[in-house]
């Protein structure tokens, strides 16, 4: 199932004396065009102490996201799974991806599926033999998991929705969660006996791989706060405004999470977000960046943190 993935720049090219010229991608997210239409609900996120207004997915803007690396980390595990916490500590994050077909006047892209992975509250990824720096703990666990990594079907609105945690941080990079949408694919071994077996899903081809991430504010409040994610040095993490592979995408749609409390005055129950990333469903990108492993060996040794173009 594991296909290459491939970048847009996002760079804009002043055109020749008297050459006509068509709306460039930075005009159309600040005018808007038309309506996703995604069931996708606007929010904003009641301050925490110190931390900034996330805002909502853009279901106002219909334009491309562009593709971003998929990082070293990835595994084609192919797990059909809302849960994909494996019961690793952190703070309860509710996902809400919708996912707008833009070769379809950006309706919702219903069937496709939503693969993402992050690391866990001390900066691990589950299935790769790798310390991230930091501090962290000692990485044997890790070794053997599949915590943290799973893929969902998007419903009628083109929306996939999965039970994870808020992720850690690992040195070198912002706070950060990899996305794929994989079209075209099927369902299989879905075993009828077992509640939580909601089977494998086959073939199909990748049509956008990226990275979601979080306002710094936030992720300070939570670091600071609960003690999955205690232990260390905090000062030494990646801000946004310093991550090589966010750059200056940071306001733009399809990149920032909005978060909002599951429960308003009980922040140790965690978060919903939500996003709108937009897809054409018949892309197959080309390869960005490091790549993947997809053995569960990680990085050659020392190799990290990885070079620059990975993570």
């Amino acid at each position: 199932m594991r296909h290459p993935n491939g970048i847009e720049t996002g760079n804009e090219t002043l055109p020749a004396a008297g050459e006509a010229t068509s709306p460039s991608r930075r005009h159309l997210l600040q005018a808007g065009a038309a309506a996703l239409a995604l069931g996708a609900v606007r929010l904003r996120m009641p301050a925490l102490a110190g931390a900034q207004d996330v805002a909502s997915p853009a279901t106002d803007i219909c334009v491309m996201t562009p593709e971003l690396d998929e990082g070293p980390f990835y595994l084609p595990l192919d797990l059909l799974r809302n849960d994909i916490t494996e019961r690793v500590p952190g703070l309860p994050l509710q996902l809400r991806i919708a996912v707008a077909d833009l070769a379809g006047g950006c309706g919702s892209l219903a069937n496709a599926t939503v693969d993402i992975w992050h690391c866990d509250a001390q900066g691990f990824y589950s299935g790769v033999v790798v310390e991230p720096g930091g501090g962290a703990r000692d990485a044997a666990a890790a070794e053997t998991g599949t915590f943290l990594r799973g893929i969902q079907m998007t419903d009628a609105d083109g929306i996939a929705e999965f039970t994870t945690i808020y992720p850690g941080w690992y040195t070198g990079r912002a706070i950060h969660i990899h996305v794929k949408v994989h079209v075209g694919g099927t369902v299989e071994d879905l075993d009828l006996a077992n509640p939580t077996d909601e089977g494998d899903y086959t073939g199909g081809h990748v049509s956008h791989t990226g990275q979601l991430f979080f306002e710094d504010a936030i992720s300070d409040e939570v670091y600071d706060t609960f003690e999955a994610y205690g232990g260390r040095d905090n000062g030494e993490r990646t801000r946004n405004d310093e991550d090589f592979i966010l750059g200056d995408y940071a306001d733009e749609p399809g990149f920032m999470m909005g978060l909002t409390p599951l429960a308003e005055g009980a922040p140790e129950n965690g978060f919903l977000g939500t996003i709108t990333i937009g897809v054409d469903p018949a892309a197959t990108p080309d390869p960005v960046g490091f790549g993947g492993f997809g053995d569960g060996l990680g990085p050659p040794p020392g190799v990290w943190p990885p070079p620059a173009g990975s993570g």
